[in-house]
Parts: structure tokens; C-alpha cells; sequence
């Protein structure tokens, strides 16, 4: 079987995480093969987006434990994924059901737009065998104020997904058969939209997030500038004034 799916249409590169018989727990194998598909997506001019969901009754619950447990290596873990969701600036849309922990919802959380179904969990249970978590501090005490952050890790409680998009974790609720539905209508959505624009502004977000506010002017009119020295820029504003659908052509 493999273990990490890839297709391309329409401009769209999908991802699928592909053990369900085993909760898509991802060994260092499906891990590997996971970072080289986002890195591969972030490398083709052919993807416009990309999408990542599930094949099963669970998103991802992590780490294989019983590869860890069997070879008590010291191994890369989860940190080149999301080192490869962070360097891209195209758009990244996840869709999360039935469970979603520790590495697992640390993916989800490295998306830019997250749709989580109704009866998802979200959870950092390291504590529970006595782990570590990577996404947790790094990604999940950002998000979130840091006393909550630390009480689901110190606990290893799991969330339910109401709580997941109170707190801001997810931009979408649904019920769990409108998931793969609700992850289609946003990436038409976004799609339709220019597709240097929206790196553009995923960039200029990324690159100035923590910087002062004067900075952070100045980083996105910079980033601006690149972007109507582009085609898709004047063909954005001719198509407007002259009332019609733009063509982009991500140049």
C-alpha cells in the first residue's frame, strides 16, 4: 500500500494520508515520503494550491509509536514536515477528521485554511507515554494563550472540535460527511482567485508577522511592488475595468 497519496488536477495538488488501518500514524518511511510530496508541490509551477486530507475514519494520530518503541532511535519526527509546510507561500487547505493528534494535528495546524469535522478530536497526549511534543510548543503555544497550550499538554486532554474552533484552531466546522465537500468549495474558492497574489499576501503575512508595525508596512509595499511588475497583476486590472473574468497565468 502507499502510504502517502498524490494526485494533480485542475491546479490542484492533494495529498492523502493513506494507514487507516493503523489511525494514519506515519512512520519515518510515510514521514519521508510525506515532506518530499509538500516539497514537491511547493516546487511545481503546475500546483496553484495544495490540499491535504485523509483516507480513513482518523486525520493522523502521530507518530508511529511502535516504530519508535521497536528502533529507540533519535529520528527527524515530524519537524521536516512542518519545516516543508512553513517554506511554502502557496496556499495549503487541510481537511481533519475522527482523530487529529500530536504530529498529526500539528499538520493540520500547519495549514492556512483548516476544516475540521463535527466529530474530530484534537489532542498533544505525549505526556501520556512520555514523550515530547514538537508541535505543541512550537506551534500550538503560538496559536494559542500559553496557559492553555501547556494545560493540553500537561494533561494530554483531548479537545472536541467546538472547542477547536473557539479556540481559533480550525476555520471551518462540519458535519463529517460534508468534509470532502466543504475542502472542494474552499479550494474552488481560493483557486479562482490569482495565484501570485495569494503567495504574495501569505508571504508578506509570514515575513512580518513579528516585526514592528512600520516594518511590517514596509516588508508588504515591498512585496507589493513585486507583484505588479507581474502579468497577472495588469491582466487582474484590465479584467476589472472592462468587467470580465481575469486569466491568470501565475506570471
Amino acid at each position: 500500500m502507499t502510504e502517502i497519496l498524490y494526485a494533480i488536477a485542475d491546479r490542484v495538488a492533494t495529498i492523502t494520508l493513506n494507514r487507516p488501518q493503523l489511525k494514519n500514524a506515519l512512520n519515518q518511511a510515510a514521514l519521508d515520503a510525506l515532506t518530499a510530496r509538500i516539497v514537491e508541490a511547493r516546487d511545481d509551477d503546475q500546483v496553484w494550491i495544495l490540499a491535504i486530507r485523509a483516507a480513513g475514519s482518523d486525520f493522523c494520530v502521530g507518530q508511529d509509536i511502535k516504530e519508535l518503541a521497536d528502533k529507540g532511535n533519535q529520528g527527524d519526527y515530524f519537524e521536516p514536515v512542518f519545516r516543508a509546510l512553513k517554506s511554502t507561500y502557496k496556499p495549503v487547505i487541510c481537511a481533519a477528521q475522527g482523530l487529529c493528534l500530536a504530529g498529526g494535528a500539528g499538520i493540520f495546524m500547519g495549514a492556512d485554511v483548516r476544516i475540521l469535522a463535527r466529530g474530530a478530536r484534537m489532542g498533544w497526549p505525549h505526556a501520556r507515554i512520555g514523550l515530547c511534543s514538537i508541535g505543541g510548543p512550537s506551534t500550538l503555544a503560538r496559536m494559542v494563550p500559553v496557559n492553555l497550550a501547556l494545560e493540553l499538554m500537561f494533561t494530554g486532554e483531548f479537545i472536541d472540535a467546538p472547542r477547536a474552533l473557539a479556540l481559533g484552531l480550525a476555520n471551518h466546522l462540519v458535519d463529517d460527511d460534508e468534509l470532502e465537500a466543504r475542502l472542494a468549495q474552499v479550494t474552488t474558492k481560493v483557486a479562482a482567485n490569482a495565484p501570485l497574489a495569494i503567495r504574495a499576501m501569505k508571504q508578506a503575512t509570514v515575513t512580518t508577522l513579528d516585526l514592528p508595525y512600520e516594518e511590517a508596512l514596509r516588508g508588504a509595499h515591498a512585496i507589493l511592488n513585486q507583484v505588479m511588475a507581474t502579468h497577472d497583476a495588469q491582466e487582474g486590472m484590465r479584467a476589472f475595468v472592462e468587467k470580465r473574468k481575469p486569466q491568470w497565468r501565475a506570471s
